[in-house]
């Protein structure tokens, strides 16, 4: 039987509407960190891919570079760890009655920042020196969406890929991003959101795990 959707879950339709073309593969192999800070993506747009459909592995290209890499940590659960210019961080969704997604530091206990989300898969992100970033949806087909920083003010938005087996998303980061120290992460956290989602809609359907 299919399981209940988790207080992640959002109506997340990956094939509305499809896309016309997929996301464009590069014809080398990019290299890996050239870029030395998420920030640096300020006005600009990457890929998020999935290199192989048989590990919960994905990559964050831009042109011929991988800036960071999301892993799970087994092929089952949430724990994750990424791995971009900036640093590494680890991603782990927990809690029934009291959801959240917590990020910590490499070999820490310390939640340096919480992610709370309601039942319809938007949340609020909660980090350091009490800054609060919305995650919401931002489309009729409910398919695309977007961090908000404290002045309301659009950072980066994501917006899945409908084409072919694999999971992958274009996302987009605003100019005004590059203001926030906390962009790093919250591009991957919008990401492992995306893909929790991705799970449960699969889950929640007739013959799903």
């Amino acid at each position: 039987m299919p399981s209940d959707p988790s207080p992640f879950s959002a109506p997340l339709r990956l094939g509305l509407p499809p896309r016309t073309t997929p996301l464009p593969e590069p014809t080398t192999r990019p290299s890996v960190n050239a870029t030395r800070s998420i920030r640096d993506l300020a006005g600009r747009s990457a890929i998020w891919r999935q290199p192989s459909q048989l590990r919960q592995e994905y990559e964050m290209v831009v042109g011929e570079e991988i800036v960071a890499t999301l892993r799970w940590r087994k092929n089952v659960g949430t724990p994750a760890a990424a791995r971009p210019p900036d640093g590494t961080w680890s991603f782990k969704a927990a809690g029934f009655l009291n959801p959240r997604v917590t990020i910590r530091l490499p070999n820490s206990d310390y939640d340096f920042a919480v992610f709370r989300p309601c039942n319809t898969g938007e949340g609020v992100l909660e980090a350091m020196a009490d800054q609060r970033f919305q995650w919401r949806c931002v489309n009729f087909w409910q398919n695309t969406w977007a961090f908000f920083d404290p002045e309301g003010d659009r950072l980066l938005t994501i917006k899945p890929d409908a084409a072919g087996l694999k999971l992958g998303a274009q996302l987009n980061v605003e100019l005004k991003a590059s203001a926030h120290q906390e962009i790093g992460y919250l591009v991957v956290l919008g990401w492992y959101l995306m893909v929790l989602m991705a799970e449960d809609a699969v889950a929640g359907q007739p013959g799903g795990a």
